[in-house]
């Protein structure tokens, strides 16, 4: 892990036994991991103010809700990468991993070396969504409020996809 702040991960594993081994190898490389069994606490943790910078789900949790619910439930109102643990990779587990904007999986028992592997480049794949998202709103914004005429068109078609204020005042004169 290359930060200097150590990032939090939440395991979500109702097998305490894999839990303990899954935080113990999370934190001999520098995370702060926190266990929880189910996905109602789950859910508490992702709306508390000390938040989880990324959340490591069984997907057959103990309790009323599995983990692709408590993801999605999650995800309404926060945005936390989840990467799913599992030992089952059926197509049917798979389609619901899909159904989630989960980043990817991790089969249970595999080498220490792919869980941390895996665990930094979700990290890193939500620090590059997050800087888009922004980039994103800035140009939006940039965009809006600019004075000048401007136009987005597609390049294929030519078609007018996107206009400004300004532009819109412009046009509305013809």
């Amino acid at each position: 892990m290359n930060a200097s702040i150590p990032k939090k991960i939440l395991i979500v594993e109702d097998s305490r036994l894999n839990a303990q081994i899954t935080a113990d190898v999370l934190s001999k490389y520098g995370y702060i991991a926190e266990i929880v069994r189910t996905g109602e606490e789950a859910v508490e943790r992702a709306k508390s103010d000390q938040s989880p910078d990324l959340i490591l789900m069984d997907i057959e949790l103990g309790g009323k809700i599995d983990g692709i619910e408590t993801a999605r439930i999650i995800q309404k109102f926060k945005d936390i990468p989840v990467l799913f643990l599992t030992a089952n990779t059926s197509k049917e587990i798979m389609e619901k991993i899909q159904s989630v904007t989960g980043y990817g999986y991790v089969l249970k028992g595999l080498d220490e070396y792919v869980l941390v592997s895996t665990v930094e480049m979700a990290l890193k794949l939500h620090e590059t969504n997050i800087r888009l998202k922004q980039s994103e709103e800035l140009f939006r914004n940039m965009f809006e409020a600019h004075e000048a005429v401007m136009l987005l068109i597609e390049p294929e078609s030519g078609n007018i996809v996107d206009a400004n204020r300004a532009a819109c005042r412009f046009l509305w004169l013809f």
